[in-house]
């Protein structure tokens, strides 16, 4: 539709008349060529137009004016067309049609001239309609057209700093953008679907008719309902400013990502640890049969060569995947830090053993190219690193195993808490009265049962997995198979059609039932979590708590040393004071003076630099190299982009031309001989900065940072000296000037550099002779102390490393720690010896240092002893809440009123000639109980 203010005097009876307007004009011009032959014969035509546009005002374009036009109208939506025509003979009046629809009056300027505005929102074609002197109505047929050009939707490009394909859900992730638009820029949005839910949340609104934007947007993950295990996918929208037909919107590329699941993580961790196991315990039985056969024929190479192959291969497998369950279980939270332990000790364990029998097998290859001659060894020399490999294994699959039983334990317990939790909501809203009852729908109770449905589905597959005849099983098998969990879940798709028939007494009386079950399950996942097996024996808790006694004594021991060395040093110290205090005065009043003369140097430096004419057209270069490179950048941009348009050509000719010019800068650049003394202007302000550091040093009268830091500073004159005096092709000026200055700032340097080391030994010379007779036999004494806590501390090393051998899950990080502190030990002692008691304090320090961070290492392991920080958190009570459990979930308050299965004595007892019998099967090269024989022993062992 379009509208002018003429409309309504004008054009009311053309609505209201609908004959076609190229009828009504002819029977009139016929008329009045009755009336007056004369006026009938001039043929009315368009003498001139003139067209102005005025765009909508978020283009921001000024308007345009176009005089002579040919009539044609091609403009954006929106844009108001204002028309003045002149006819070639006078008329009463003309109006403007358009698309033979709508008319519109025209103003009357004088007899041959008229104007109207146009709102042009639709394409189409307009016409004049003219009335002659005798009143009669003319339509001219020349029509001219009306298109309308388009709003381009704007563009934006995304970029992400570091994209993940996984991210925890209290992330942040950074997102940078670049966005244009041919009119103007209204807002940008992060668009997000969230397991095919949208949402949209504001980045950046624009208020200015911006036409280019950068900018970037952190969006934290933390503020939007998320959940573990969710799909994200994203991108960025932007909207253009178009009031009319807009806004018209762009969007990046999409991106994906999901959620961090835990518990999913866990679950594929489980997995990857009992196929880690089946592989170790295949592996061993390979070792156990095979190196037992061969044990005793020293001169069957080929069989031992085949053997170490064998392992070799197995080994780099079984490696390769316990590093891939370290690296992911350290993303976890419940992930145990002394399953990592045992997992990192396991992977260099092996790892060694696998150099060893790569050795071996090399000597072995060796061998058998030999001649071969007669042998009196009884067994193989190969049988040893056969017999370390088996006995590695044997140790971490009982831990594995162990670790593997905890996880699945506490993976069981977390559903049947929240098995329970539901189960007991649920009862809750059956409790209810029946006025409260009617107003929940038996939708909302159906949901609750679908969701127990679910948990006790889980909870069923994860206890289905311990009646495989696995090693891992931690409940007991048959006491499992009493509990019939199918008939849960019947009793929760009975409870289901009950309530749809709003039977709501009925289902209580069946969930009453099935807690029951519930009870039972309960009482049975308790018994097995509080008879489980602790990760450390009695004898490893006992060398444990023995240490950490020990280690308490030595921290005493070496505090006291380390307080006893530093008064000492306090002493000597104070005494030094009161005999160089003149002396100190006057060194560091030198010092200012000395540091002040090269600080005035490099000021007139900087400003020599600064006012030269060459320098000066060096940083006009420098400029124009800048915007170069930045011309550059966009146009490779720009070039990409268009890789599918007609403008990738001028992109690659303009991109030729700015490569050119920047290569006539670098030419110009190096003409005018000064790059070397350009790359010292650039320095000299950090120059300048080291040495304002010296000065407030030296007024502080602080020596020995004093010397650091002139020690750092000291070779940078050194390094500028040697580069200006090796370039070539410098400006002789400039070049004579800060050679002589360098060389006057390094003698300055020398000269500081000799009072302090003049100063520094005679003050050592003075604290060493100011040692009294009685303070060398303390520190002979110091000396002697400090040997027998290193002793001391070296038996406990011994003993940590003897525990790792029989622990795999104890880290490797005691023993060497305890390393490390006994070499901090030994420099003490030195340094003592030597009586350079300043030293022996840094040592000493570092000592007292190493032996508190193993006290810490021995105390986690003792509080730890194998939980998650999971467990102990759900473990702990919270203050307010009581004391103990529901009752009605089973457990020790209900263990005096129920009967309780108990195992049989003799139901878990294992094989006596385990290794025999594989033998044994073995020799009938088809041994049918092969694999059933190995599980059974493991499972026996840790049951």
């Amino acid at each position: 539709t379009i509208f002018i203010p003429e409309l309504l005097t004008k054009g009311y009876e053309r609505w209201t008349t609908p004959e076609k307007l190229a009828q009504a004009s002819q029977e009139k011009i016929s008329n009045k060529n009755q009336k007056n032959p004369s006026l009938s014969n001039i043929n009315y035509s368009i003498e001139s137009l003139g067209l102005s546009f005025h765009f909508p005002s978020y283009t921001g374009k000024n308007p345009e004016f176009i005089k002579p036009a040919d009539g044609s109208i091609h403009v954006l939506p929106g844009t108001e067309a204002i028309i003045s025509a002149k006819t070639n003979s006078p008329v009463m009046s003309a109006n403007l049609i358009f698309s033979e629809q709508d008319i519109l009056a025209m103003k009357k300027e004088n007899n041959t001239s008229f104007n109207s505005s146009l709102l042009v929102k639709e394409k189409g074609f307009y016409q004049f309609k003219i009335k002659d002197p005798l009143g009669e109505e003319r339509l001219i047929p020349k029509k001219y057209p009306v298109t309308l050009a388009k709003d381009q939707s704007p563009n934006i490009v995304l970029f992400l700093a570091n994209p993940k394909p996984v991210y925890f859900n209290t992330d942040k992730v950074q997102l940078f953008y670049e966005g244009t638009d041919d009119f103007g820029i209204s807002a940008v949005n992060l668009v997000f679907s969230i397991n095919s839910k949208t949402n949209r949340t504001l980045v950046k609104k624009y208020k200015n008719q911006d036409k280019e934007t950068k900018g970037n947007y952190k969006w934290s993950l933390a503020q939007i309902a998320i959940n573990p295990g969710d799909e994200v996918s994203y991108y960025l929208e932007i909207n253009d400013n178009d009031n009319i037909f807009g806004p018209n919107k762009g969007q990046s590329e999409t991106y994906s990502f999901k959620i961090f699941d835990s518990e999913q993580e866990m679950e594929n961790l489980v997995e990857m640890q009992e196929e880690l196991t089946e592989r170790m315990i295949t592996l061993l039985a390979t070792g156990l049969v095979k190196g037992a056969s061969l044990k005793n024929q020293p001169n069957n190479l080929i069989g031992w060569k085949k053997l170490l192959t064998i392992n070799i291969d197995e080994l780099i497998k079984i490696v390769r995947l316990t590093q891939r369950i370290h690296d992911q279980g350290k993303t976890i939270d419940q992930f145990p830090q002394h399953y990592l332990d045992l997992l990192k000790n396991i992977t260099r364990g092996l790892s060694q053993i696998r150099k060893s029998q790569i050795k071996a097998l090399s000597d072995l290859q060796s061998q058998i190219q030999k001649p071969s001659q007669a042998t009196l060894k009884a067994t193989s020399p190969y049988s040893p690193v056969n017999n370390q490999m088996t006995a590695h294994l044997e140790k971490d699959i009982l831990f594995l195993v162990k670790i593997t039983n905890q996880q699945k334990l506490n993976r069981t317990k977390t559903l049947e808490e929240e098995l329970n939790n539901l189960t007991q909501a649920l009862r809750e809203d059956l409790e209810k009265p029946s006025p409260d009852k009617s107003s929940k729908t038996s939708k909302e109770l159906k949901n609750k049962i679908n969701k127990i449905q679910k948990v006790l589905q889980k909870l069923m597959d994860q206890l289905s997995r311990q009646t495989k005849s696995m090693p891992d099983e931690f409940l007991n098998p048959n006491a499992f198979k009493r509990l019939n969990m199918a008939k849960l879940s019947d009793a929760l798709k009975k409870m289901e059609q009950m309530i749809s028939q709003g039977k709501f007494k009925e289902a209580m009386e069946e969930l009453k039932k099935m807690e029951e079950d519930l009870k039972r399950l309960a009482n049975k996942i308790r018994r097995a979590d509080s008879e489980k097996e602790s990760f450390l024996d009695r004898e490893t808790v006992k060398t444990i708590d023995n240490a950490i006694e020990k280690m308490d004594q030595l921290q005493k021991r070496q505090q006291d040393l380390a307080e006893a060395t530093a008064q000492m040093n306090e002493k000597l110290r104070q005494e030094q004071s009161q005999i160089f205090e003149s002396q100190i005065n006057k060194l560091f009043n030198d010092l200012i003076r000395d540091i002040d003369s090269i600080r005035n140097i490099f000021k007139e430096d900087k400003k020599f630099l600064a006012t030269h004419k060459t320098m000066d057209q060096m940083k006009s270069l420098i400029d124009q190299e800048i915007e170069a490179n930045r011309e550059i950048q966009q146009l490779r941009q720009a070039t990409v982009e268009s890789s599918q348009s007609k403008k990738l050509d001028e992109n690659f000719k303009k991109l030729k031309e700015v490569r050119k010019k920047l290569s006539q800068l670098t030419e110009k650049k190096k003409s005018l001989k000064v790059n070397e003394p350009q790359r010292f202007k650039e320095a000299l302000p950090q120059l300048q900065k080291k040495y304002d550091s010296l000065n407030k040093l030296a007024k502080l009268q602080e020596l020995n940072e004093f010397a650091d830091i002139f020690k750092k500073t000291y070779p940078d004159i050194l390094r500028w000296q040697y580069k200006l005096r090796t370039s070539v092709n410098l400006q002789d000026d400039i070049a004579e000037k800060l050679e002589s200055d360098l060389t006057q700032v390094s003698k300055i340097n020398n000269s500081i550099s000799k009072k302090i080391g003049s100063m520094i030994r005679s003050i050592r010379k003075n604290y060493n002779s100011s040692i009294t007779m009685e303070q060398k036999k303390e520190l002979k004494q110091m000396e002697k102390q400090e040997y027998e806590i290193r002793k001391e501390s070296q038996k406990l090393s011994q003993s940590f490393s003897k525990l790792g051998e029989k622990n795999p899950m104890i880290p490797s990080e005691l023993s060497q720690g305890m390393k490390q502190t006994e070499r901090h030990m030994k420099q003490a002692e030195k340094n003592l010896r030597e009586q350079n008691i300043s030293e022996s304090i840094k040592s000493e320090n570092l000592s007292l240092k190493g032996l508190n961070k193993t006290r810490d290492l021995l105390s986690q392991m003792k509080n730890s002893n194998g939980e998650t920080s999971q467990a102990k958190r759900q473990n702990s009570r919270k203050l307010g809440t009581g004391s103990s459990p529901d009752s009605r979930r089973g457990g020790a308050s209900r263990m005096q009123k129920e009967r309780v299965l108990l195992p049989d004595e003799n139901q878990y007892k294992a094989p006596k000639e385990f290794r025999e019998e594989i033998l044994n099967a073995m020799k009938k090269k088809a041994p049918k109980d092969y694999e059933r024989m190995i599980m059974e022993y493991y499972k026996d062992l840790v049951q």
